[in-house]
């Protein structure tokens, strides 16, 4: 090992505190196994792996082998794989898939003595084996991806970046293209939008998403808007839903992170209007960053400010504009619903508006537009 880089027990507790402050966990399930070098053969063997391999990852009992703690195949198998095989539904399936195999393995072996040849014969014809085999094959690079990537960035932190390069250059051109492609949009994006791209878990805190945006935007952009808000659902699994006032921040849509974005001016608008866009991460929404006196302000002002004509007005507008995008797609395609559930949300904050009433959050507005039968039929009436 390098003069300067830390042992395996080091790394691992160095690599566990990173992945804790960036992404809010760390490996929990994975069990990790040294095999010494003098072993290494006749494991390899016993396991049918090839010699020449520096270590391998088992799903089905979550297990990290590396060869004579070698720290490379430490950041590949077991914060690589193992976190993958936690952290992210590909790899929960690819262990949950692994793990009914071998009950049904052990259901047809029970106190039976097999050979290797009746073990495949049997998991030709297993329904399970075949699921777990196209899975394996339609998710096997963005698995092997993350792992690389992973020795990549872990490599960097600990001083180890030589080692890396080393097996770097034996990688063939597509292996380089495809880790050149990640390592670039994580010099460009940020550790932590690389995370969630690959389709990691998504512990959200303010001070990680504000990371996340600063990984993005820059520190200077993000530090310009007016507000920042968190809303949504904040599950692990889910998209990561902000809101912005800002003339710095563009908005951004993907399977991970959806940021509606309005300008200062046209934000100021929208408040006097009610529109439920803007007042339900107003009044529900988690403090980013921005200026929090001015959230307190917009606060205060949807609670006092009067409700006018316009306003009711707009959020009927808003409504048919809804029902019109939504009828554009095929009745079977989620925009679809996804526009007359929102057309139906304008309508029912029109509709209690005009009765005085404020309501600003949406599963109660959605209530509402039950309770009340109401339907998006057309036209402003």
């Amino acid at each position: 090992m390098d003069e300067k880089s830390p042992n395996q027990e080091e790394l691992i507790s160095l690599s566990n505190n990173y992945y804790q402050d960036l992404l809010g966990y760390k490996p929990e399930k994975t069990f990790l196994q040294d095999v010494s070098e003098k072993d290494w053969d006749s494991f390899a063997f016993s396991k049918g792996l090839n010699q020449n391999s520096s270590g391998i990852y088992l799903p089905r009992n979550q297990t990290a082998i590396v060869r004579n703690k070698n720290s490379l195949s430490l950041f590949h198998e077991y914060f690589g794989h193992g976190l993958y095989c936690e952290q992210n539904l590909v790899g929960k399936k690819l262990v949950d898939l692994e793990r009914k195999l071998l009950e049904e393995e052990k259901q047809e072996f029970q106190n039976k003595n097999f050979t290797l040849e009746e073990l495949n014969h049997f998991r030709i014809r297993n329904e399970v084996f075949n699921e777990l085999d196209k899975f394996r094959q339609e998710n096997l690079g963005r698995y092997e991806l993350f792992a690389i990537w992973t020795e990549y960035l872990l490599s960097k932190e600990f001083n180890l970046k030589n080692k890396f390069e080393k097996k770097y250059d034996l990688l063939d051109g597509q292996e380089k293209d495809l880790i050149n492609s990640i390592i670039n949009f994580s010099i460009q994006y940020g550790n932590l939008a690389t995370m969630y791209l690959q389709g990691m878990a998504r512990r959200t805190t303010t001070k990680r998403v504000r990371r996340l945006l600063e990984g993005i935007y820059g520190n200077e952009r993000v530090n310009n808007s007016k507000l920042i808000l968190l809303t949504g659902s904040k599950k692990p699994f889910s998209d990561i839903d902000l809101f912005a006032s800002s003339n710095d921040l563009k908005e951004i849509k993907n399977d991970w992170l959806d940021l509606c974005v309005f300008n200062e001016e046209d934000f100021e608008k929208r408040i006097k209007l009610f529109e439920i866009q803007v007042t339900y991460p107003i009044m529900s929404g988690d403090f980013i960053t921005g200026d929090e006196d001015y959230l307190k302000q917009k606060r205060k002002q949807l609670i006092e400010q009067p409700i006018t004509e316009e306003a009711i007005k707009h959020n009927l507008r808003k409504s048919e504009e809804q029902k019109q995008r939504a009828m554009q797609y095929p009745e079977e395609f989620n925009e679809r619903k996804l526009g007359l559930d929102y057309s139906k949300t304008y309508l029912a904050n029109a509709l209690t508006l005009k009765k005085g009433k404020r309501i600003f959050d949406l599963k109660k507005l959605m209530l509402y537009s039950q309770s009340e039968n109401i339907k998006v039929k057309g036209g402003l009436e």
